[in-house]
């Protein structure tokens, strides 16, 4: 017996069926298909890789030192079987994993990962890039520390805070900001980032029984107990709490042509007697804003920006020997952002002071602000803006 079905009838379930097969789809750790996360944003702070004939999103995955489900998360892949030739996929920066990550590594075993670091009020988190955990550490030297696999998380909207960030504090994005967001627990005990999120090689040591240590980016070394607590063995490097003292007399000074560009997260100048680019961030207060130099050797063989990233409207793509640093270093294009206006020649008069625990440059720039960069005996380097250089 045939079934007629009304005109009505038949246009209702068509409409059914088109709202199910347009519902977004993404990937459980599993590999089941599941509703994709809303608002879900891709990393491009991270590299381009482009598909080749051959490639599956698991031999990425390793290639990168990393996980297929990561990757899928990373890149907002809707389907995570569906890959095609010529597609770009943002990866983990600087691949490889120095030394292999063992499943089940034998007692006092050492190896080398990356991670994505970041600090807080009163602790840390910092991302894995072999298998995707993100790791929370609450405490200033000693205290608790939890874990969070990557599919905890995954698929969990983008971080949902809405508050004003504080004042030289950072809002957490990505994968660490997921995890701060959505876990109050998590917000509650490390309060805002005080930092924003940087690469960092790490040396992890496991002793056995469950006991492990680890290397900091400032270099102190956290010990982890089998029950999940920790401490560590110092405490992080201090910036100075008030103005560097006046100059003392004899200062040094030199005139030379120079670069400036200035950036969304700070500025770069290149200075033509050294051949040196110096990279000024805007990551904090005034005394707690750092910089990096990169002398001519460090750079000048690398390849003129590697950068392919479509250059967001209003801002500009750094060429010569400021856009080898900016195009060839991650931390540096990660924290700075793109370039606002030109690389702009002007000429430079660098006067330099040293005392017995600390070494400072003075300049001025295009605009007529005087910069003051400054670094301690024990390594701390940062910046601030003066009234005038003497």
């Amino acid at each position: 017996m045939k079934i007629q079905l009304s005109v009505l009838t038949r246009r209702w379930i068509l409409g059914i069926l088109a709202v199910l097969l347009a519902l977004p789809v993404a990937f459980s750790p599993l590999g089941a298909q599941v509703t994709a996360a809303q608002g879900c944003i891709v990393r491009t702070d991270w590299p381009i890789y482009v598909i080749v004939r051959g490639d599956t999103l698991n031999k990425i995955a390793q290639r990168y030192g990393t996980t297929a489900g990561v990757l899928a998360s990373a890149n907002c892949l809707a389907n995570i079987n569906t890959i095609y030739a010529g597609q770009q996929l943002r990866v983990p920066p600087a691949p490889i994993v120095l030394t292999p990550v063992p499943q089940q590594p034998p007692p006092a075993s050492s190896f080398n990962v990356r991670i994505q670091f970041q600090r807080f009020d009163n602790g840390f988190m910092f991302w894995r890039a072999d298998n995707g955990e993100i790791s929370v550490y609450i405490g200033q030297s000693y205290g608790t520390t939890v874990a969070y696999p990557s599919y905890t998380y995954g698929l969990l909207p983008d971080n949902p805070v809405n508050e004003a960030t504080p004042y030289g504090h950072y809002r957490p994005a990505f994968g660490i900001g997921k995890v701060w967001g959505n876990f109050f627990s998590v917000r509650n005990g490390l309060g805002w980032a005080t930092t924003p999120e940087v690469s960092f090689v790490t040396s992890v040591t496991r002793t056995g029984n469950g006991y492990f240590n680890f290397v900091l980016p400032d270099g102190r070394i956290v010990y982890v107990n089998p029950n999940r607590t920790w401490t560590t063995s110092g405490s992080p490097v201090p910036y100075p709490t008030a103005v560097p003292p006046s100059p003392t007399p004899g200062p040094s000074s030199t005139t030379t042509n120079a670069s400036y560009q200035p950036y969304d997260g700070g500025f770069m100048i290149w200075e033509a007697r050294t051949g040196n680019v110096v990279v000024f961030y805007n990551n904090g207060s005034a005394l707690n804003a750092t910089y990096t130099v990169y002398a001519a050797s460090t750079y000048s063989r690398l390849p003129d920006n590697p950068v392919l990233d479509p250059v967001p409207d209003g801002r500009v793509r750094p060429a010569f020997g400021i856009g080898k640093v900016w195009g060839n270093y991650f931390e540096v294009r990660s924290n700075l952002g793109w370039a606002l206006t030109p690389e702009q020649g002007f000429v430079a008069t660098f006067i330099s002071h040293s005392t017995s625990t600390q070494s400072e440059t003075c300049f001025v720039l295009p605009d007529g602000r005087a910069i003051n960069y400054v670094r301690l005996n024990n390594g701390v380097r940062y910046w601030l803006f003066t009234q005038v250089c003497e």
